[in-house]
């Protein structure tokens, strides 16, 4: 026979109905651990020498925000999934990974529960306050619609950077940090931290950017895909803003107030990832990246060790890592936009074929209605199959204007419910 056979993982994860993008994931998600599909692997994570925290950020690309590996899910057929739903899915592991470190017993909800009162419900805005009370939530659906919220980058439509609104969120490393502390007790929860540590983050960014006295095109670029993810309030924001296009005095950083050893690590790895990755690296500069590592109380080791995670992550991920392409934004945009959707037909096509099937059914009862009574079933049929093709005009009349694979996506962005049932995913079996 020519060719390699599909391994039977490899058959059994394909046939898995499982989509991060879709609701009711979570439930789905135990589900698929509960029946053996997925397992909690012990062994990710316990590097000699290593804190496990810092050794899963870099290993799965979590600090970068683009995923290279997930952590219980890798037998998961997950090349139909956008880098988003990957994003989501790799937090989610990840904080099951902090949970696990911390407890004698894992629990699956009195971790969701941990992970509500870590997150609060300040997370919501008002209008999704307004629309929580007019609908029963449960705790997993309230955390899916936060992780959704945190893997997006916000920001303003119509701002000159609104390509940055088509990556995904680079600072969600923070949540695993702080979900840390919040299990040690050492933060009361997220927001208490937040801000303040995603604002020294940014500002030692931009300070080892502007070591060498210059910012290359990309490196600027990726410091505001940094800002856009940082979530800052209006005076820090404003304050980065023009730190990235004028540079930051040292005394501007704050880094002295910051006592947490992992975090010093994490931005220093960082600051390496923002200068070796985007251009090539002087002896000169590398000299003040170290002097640098020293003001942060960091050791040789420490030094080498970062060096050593972010190079090897350059290495294997060279391709993955979009932002150090020479694209320009609209390309990147348009490309960004291109493998989102192909990735979305591509797995629902079955579900395409469904659909107009379903269509021929309604033109069948219809004809039949003409003749006789149709039962109170077809009748519900015919209204499901009608409220689904309503759903599917709107959709389609937009991809035929001009320009309309590249607004479709953005219509669908803001009201999902455009999408016929049939793309609907993860039903828990009873």
């Amino acid at each position: 026979m020519f060719g390699e056979e599909e391994s039977p993982c490899a058959m059994l994860s394909s046939k898995i109905n499982f989509s991060p993008g879709a609701k009711n994931w979570i439930p789905k998600y135990f589900q698929l651990v509960d029946q053996g599909f997925l397992s909690y692997n012990e062994d990710f994570g316990n590097e000699d020498s290593i804190h496990p925290l810092r050794f899963i950020l870099n290993k799965t690309g979590l600090l970068y925000g683009s995923v290279s590996q997930l952590i219980y899910s890798v037998k998961l057929d997950s090349k139909h999934f956008t880098k988003d739903e990957k994003l989501k899915l790799l937090l989610f592991e990840a904080l099951i990974f902090v949970y696990r470190k911390n407890v004698k017993e894992f629990n699956e909800n009195e971790f969701l529960s941990a992970l509500g009162e870590f997150y609060g419900d300040s997370e919501l805005n008002q209008f999704e306050h307004w629309l929580n009370y007019f609908s029963e939530k449960t705790i997993e659906s309230k955390i899916e619609k936060i992780l959704a919220d945190r893997v997006k980058v916000k920001t303003a439509i119509f701002g000159t950077n609104y390509w940055l609104n088509h990556l995904s969120n680079s600072f969600v490393f923070l949540d695993v940090i702080l979900f840390d502390q919040f299990l040690k007790k050492e933060t009361s929860s997220f927001f208490e931290s937040y801000q303040s540590y995603s604002f020294v983050t940014l500002k030692c960014l931009i300070f080892v950017a502007y070591l060498d006295q210059q910012v290359e095109e990309k490196e600027q670029r990726l410091l505001w895909h940094f800002l856009a993810s940082a979530d800052l309030d209006k005076e820090q924001k404003q304050f980065c803003e023009k730190a990235i296009i004028e540079g930051i005095s040292e005394n501007s950083l704050g880094y002295e107030t910051m006592s947490d050893s992992l975090m010093k690590t994490l931005i220093f790895e960082l600051s390496i990832f923002v200068s070796k990755g985007t251009h090539f690296l002087s002896k000169k500069e590398e000299d003040k990246i170290i002097a640098f590592a020293k003001k942060l109380t960091l050791s040789d080791t420490d030094v080498q060790l970062a060096f050593m995670l972010c190079n090897s992550y350059l290495l294997e991920n060279a391709d993955e890592i979009a932002l150090l392409k020479s694209e320009s934004n609209t390309q990147f945009v348009y490309k960004s936009f291109s493998k989102r959707w192909y990735k979305i037909l591509g797995r629902n096509k079955e579900k395409l074929i469904h659909e107009l099937k379903e269509s021929k059914e309604l033109v069948s009862l219809i004809q039949k209605s003409t003749k006789e009574e149709l039962t109170k079933e077809e009748k519900e049929l015919v209204k499901n199959q009608f409220l689904d093709i309503l759903k599917s005009m709107p959709s389609m009349a937009i991809f035929l204007l001009p320009g309309g694979g590249f607004l479709l996506p953005l219509i669908l962005k803001i009201v999902p419910d455009l999408l016929p049932s049939s793309f609907k995913e993860n039903e828990v079996e009873k």
